[in-house]
Parts: structure tokens; sequence; C-alpha cells
């Protein structure tokens, strides 16, 4: 059975897909904020697909701590990830960073993704499925500038959604050019009728079960196997901005990504691979 791991799976696309795998037969490992929302989730999950253990797995992305602690109860806890799907995302309308001197909706919508990915290589490893899925966005910025993004001098919410949604795509990109036998992908859902849509673009929207269809066809198809570095719309690829496979920027991306790793542990258990390219 495989083991997939969606983060921000309590909400919206990310609810929307754990349940359309669950009932293709795939035990979730649901990762949320709130325990009282995951344990509702939970019980949906085991009432579509009672056979499969479904796990809550709670951190609050916005810190480097939790999500350290997140990788290493998932390492002690689990043989394997088959599947990871970074989902979790979120827009700021005020400026505020996290304990690492990050902006929040960066650090949220990427660099947590980031740090997660690289502490579960040792469950990805253990797999021979490896397919790592990564949620960006049509609305992703043209360019970033990158040593203003984490703190930015002027901040504007939806700016740094869209700055985080292109570092989305140069980190799948660069991740699927450095690992072999790895499916990367990365996708736009669609304009999804989800909490975060309409607190800033008002009413509208696909319904979120619409959206889980490019994840869901992601994690589960057998026609990509082999596919690695594309962008998906529609379960179709499609070019992103041009900015998003520029190598100098995905590589100086990446080399900041690292030097904003403030807890030393989380460093340590990064493969040495992984903390020069």
């Amino acid at each position: 059975m495989k083991n997939i791991l969606i983060t921000g799976a309590t909400d919206g696309i990310g609810k929307a897909t754990a349940k359309e795998l669950a009932k293709k037969g795939k035990r979730i490992i649901i990762h949320g904020r709130s325990a009282a929302k995951a344990q509702k989730t939970l019980k949906e999950l085991e009432n579509l697909n009672s056979e499969a253990e479904h796990k809550i797995a709670l951190a609050d992305l916005e810190s480097q701590k939790e999500i350290l602690d997140l990788s290493n109860n998932l390492k002690a806890e689990e043989n394997k990830i088959d599947v990871l799907i970074n989902n979790a995302a979120l827009h700021k309308e005020s400026f505020e960073l996290n304990e690492a001197g990050i902006e929040k909706s960066f650090a949220v919508n990427y660099h947590s993704h980031f740090i997660l990915t690289l502490l579960l290589f040792p469950l990805l490893e253990q797999s021979d499925y490896r397919r790592i899925i990564n949620l960006a966005s049509m609305a992703h910025s043209d360019n970033i500038n990158l040593d203003k993004v984490w703190n930015p001098d002027n901040y504007e919410g939806s700016q740094a959604y869209y700055d985080s949604k292109l570092a989305m795509l140069l980190f799948t990109f660069k991740l699927a050019k450095i690992l072999d036998n790895y499916y990367v992908n990365t996708l736009h859902p669609g304009v999804i009728s989800t909490k975060l849509l309409h607190q800033v673009w008002g009413p509208g929207g696909e319904s979120v079960k619409s959206g889980a269809e490019t994840p869901v066809y992601l994690a589960s198809s057998a026609e990509l196997k082999g596919e690695s570095g594309h962008f998906f719309v529609n379960k179709k690829k499609q070019k992103a901005t041009a900015a998003a496979y520029d190598n100098n920027l995905q590589n100086e991306l990446w080399e900041k990504s690292i030097k904003m790793i403030k807890e030393p542990e989380i460093l340590d258990q990064i493969a040495a691979r992984f903390l020069k390219i």
C-alpha cells in the first residue's frame, strides 16, 4: 500500500486530494496544524477506506523546529514514504516574520517544503515509487529578487504569495535535475473555491474536488513513470514563466534556502549532497 504524505491535508485542495487518494486505496499521512481538524479528516478518510491505517502528523510550518520534529517523528514511525505532496499554503495580508526571520508566506509556502523534503529523503529512498509533487500556481511571479524576498522592504501580500509560487517552481526544476529515479513535478490546481481564494480574490472558483484532479493524477497515474521536472495544468504539461527555468536563479535560491535554515540539527540531518550543489 502506498504511503502518501500531504501537507495542508485538513482543508481545501489538500483535503480533497487526500480523500480522492484514499478512495484509490492509498494510506494518507494527514499533515495539519489543528488537531481537531486533523481528527475530523482522519474520520472521513477512514469512512472512505477503513483498511488503510491513516495517520495524523501535526506541525506548524511557520516553525523550523516543528518541521524538524515532524520529520523526526515520521522517521521514527514510518518505514517509507512513497509520495510527498507539498500542498500547504497561506496568504498573509500583513507583514510578519517567523522565528527564523523569514516572511511568513514565503516561509510556509516554499521554505518549509524545501526543508521538509530534504529531511524526508531517508524515507523516500525506501520506496521504489518516489514521487514528489509541489503545488505551485499560474499566479507566480515573472521574476524574483532573492536578496529581498525573505524579508522584503515593501511588503505586499499578493506579491509575497506570487514569489513563493515561483520559488516552488524553481525548487521543483532544480530538484528534478539532481535526483535520479525520482519523479518530481509541480502543478497549477486551477482557480479553486478555497478559503485562500475567497480571502484574497473574493468568491468564485471551481470545486476543491476539481482542484484535486491534477495532484491525484501526478500521485497515482502509471502514465507518469519516468516523467520529472514538469509543470502540469489540467493534467497536461505546460510551460511556466521563463525565470523558473533559469539555472543561475535555481542555484541561487537553493543556496540561500540552505543559509536560511536556522536550526543546526536540520543541517546535521540533511544529506551532504544537498548542502552544496
